[in-house]
């Protein structure tokens, strides 16, 4: 049989069989009535979070998901930017390369056709000079092209290159005549006809 409580100490007043340690103080938790079995528990029965929000309204996870979205997206920004950039300066570095190389030619022909119109007013008979050049210059194909002046034995040759817009002009002086005309750029040969009196650049 339970007696009643000592109203002293607060501590039930058990048997003597069952003391030493076994009763203990009430609590609060004892006066509450324990959740039927099977029953859920409402919103205001969970636990609430480390901030004090339940856990239906921690929207942590979506913060971290926008802020790795936000990334990728900067980060493809960024990497879109360096590749234009990148294409425009390798385009830029192609043509002055390609501007260089007809340079080269250039001036490599206008030496040759300088020779031929040297050896032709020196001689009385037929000349031919060979003129070297690559195919291509810078990967890209081109063609030269005489043209004449308002002034007598003055010519304008121009070298453009194909694939890209890129040309270059050089003045040519001559003693003899100079056929006008356009060829592929390559190998070339200069002749001097001495029955016509006229230089010729063809293609070899």
């Amino acid at each position: 049989m339970i007696r009643p409580r000592d109203a002293r100490s607060g501590v039930r007043d058990c048997p003597p069989a069952r003391r030493r340690g076994r009763c203990r103080r009430p609590s609060d938790d004892d006066d509450r009535t324990p959740a039927p079995v099977g029953s859920t528990l409402r919103d205001d029965d969970r636990a609430p979070t480390s901030v004090g929000l339940t856990l239906r309204d921690d929207e942590r996870g979506v913060s971290t998901a926008l802020g790795y979205v936000l990334s990728l997206a900067i980060a493809s920004i960024l990497i879109s930017g360096l590749m234009i950039a990148a294409g425009g300066f390798v385009e830029s570095e192609r043509e002055q390369v390609i501007r260089s190389e007809l340079e080269v030619v250039g001036q490599t022909l206008i030496a040759d056709v300088e020779g031929a119109d040297r050896l032709a007013s020196a001689i009385d008979g037929d000349v031919t000079v060979r003129s070297n050049h690559p195919r291509r210059v810078g990967s890209s194909a081109y063609t030269i092209e005489i043209d004449p002046t308002p002034n007598v034995r003055i010519y304008e040759v121009t070298l453009t290159a194909a694939s890209v817009d890129v040309l270059v002009k050089f003045r040519l002086v001559t003693k003899q005549s100079l056929a006008t005309g356009s060829v592929v750029g390559g190998d070339l040969v200069v002749e001097y006809d001495a029955g016509a009196g006229e230089l010729v650049v063809r293609e070899r």
